[in-house]
């Protein structure tokens, strides 16, 4: 038993054989395990321990984040097949982008993961319309398993508003689709045959009528802004369509100068683009690829319209 009140030599030899060292951490464990540490030596290690920590934290971060983008590149490709065994399906017709809405209530059946037939905006959305095709299985089609356990846990909340989980799921998935070019978009008259024969066809129809397929978008990163249907749930990273850039002459340009992460209204800001990647949006194109594309080379028309010339394109009347 040591004398009361005497305390261990720190850089003594402590145990029979032990060597001394410099080393503070390894100096505190011996104090401990001695029996005594001085408070400087508890500060010193502390120390240590928290720069180590703050070099191993963003290691950690940039390693989730590419996981997130790992994820959502597979998601992309997955995304693309169910694209193509659509087309496949369908002698090359390319999945509508967002049909009527008397086309999904009428010949064009859309079926949820039950059975059950699909109306309106539900069945307009891309996701039921390819659902089929990866098996209903949606984990694909989000960043997140939570977020997607999240939208079956809540129902009871948002059922609430009028709202189902067909209705939800369909409304969230990360990648949005170029409606407006691929498969074309009754939001933008695209079907409509008074614009038909102003404009001509604006959108890709067939697989086979691409010229660029490597070039042009079909999906890309997405967000959403909150929407009134669901305020529980926020603005998920995730929205079914996307807006190009520019579309007629008469619009003008549809995004804002810069982007901007926290904007309230994405579709105003980046026609729903989320760059959450560092700065970049996974991106696949129409030959089944994906690759990450920023601000500059999204902002460009060529990577939107088949036909387009130049990266202020927009169509104009025939």
């Amino acid at each position: 038993m040591k004398p009361a009140g005497r305390r261990h030599q720190i850089g003594s030899a402590g145990v029979q054989g032990e060597r001394p060292t410099r080393c503070p951490v390894l100096r505190a464990y011996r104090a401990i395990r001695d029996g005594g540490f001085t408070l400087i030596e508890v500060l010193v290690v502390i120390a240590i321990v928290g720069v180590i920590i703050s070099l191993v934290l963003p290691s950690m971060a940039k390693a989730k984040g590419l996981g997130r983008q790992t994820r959502e590149l597979a998601g992309a490709s997955q995304l693309m097949t169910a694209f193509a065994m659509y087309a496949d399906d369908n002698k090359g017709s390319v999945l509508p982008g967002y049909p009527p809405r008397d086309w999904v209530n009428g010949p064009m059946k859309v079926l949820n993961s039950d059975g059950v037939r699909l109306y309106n905006e539900d069945a307009q959305r891309y996701p039921w319309r390819l659902a089929g095709y990866f098996n209903h299985d949606f984990r694909g089609l989000y960043q997140s398993d939570k977020v997607l356990g999240d939208l079956r846990e809540r129902q009871g909340e948002y059922s609430g508003f009028g709202v189902t989980y067909d209705y939800v799921v369909s409304l969230y998935p990360s990648l949005g689709m170029n409606i407006a070019f691929v498969g074309g978009s009754e939001r933008n008259q695209s079907f409509d045959r008074i614009f038909q024969r102003i404009y001509g066809r604006v959108f890709i129809q067939r697989i086979d009528q691409a010229v660029r397929p490597s070039g042009v978008l079909a999906f890309a990163s997405a967000r959403a802004e909150e929407q009134p249907a669901v305020p529980i749930l926020g603005r998920p990273e995730g929205f079914f369509r996307l807006d190009p850039p520019r579309f007629s002459s008469v619009t003008g340009p549809l995004w804002a100068d810069a982007y901007d992460p926290n904007a309230p209204t994405p579709g105003l800001n980046s026609g729903f683009i989320s760059l959450r990647h560092g700065g970049k949006a996974v991106a696949a194109h129409l030959d089944g690829h994906a690759e990450m594309l920023g601000w500059t080379q999204l902002r460009d028309m060529r990577r939107w319209a088949d036909q387009a010339t130049g990266e202020d394109w927009t169509i104009t009347p025939r």
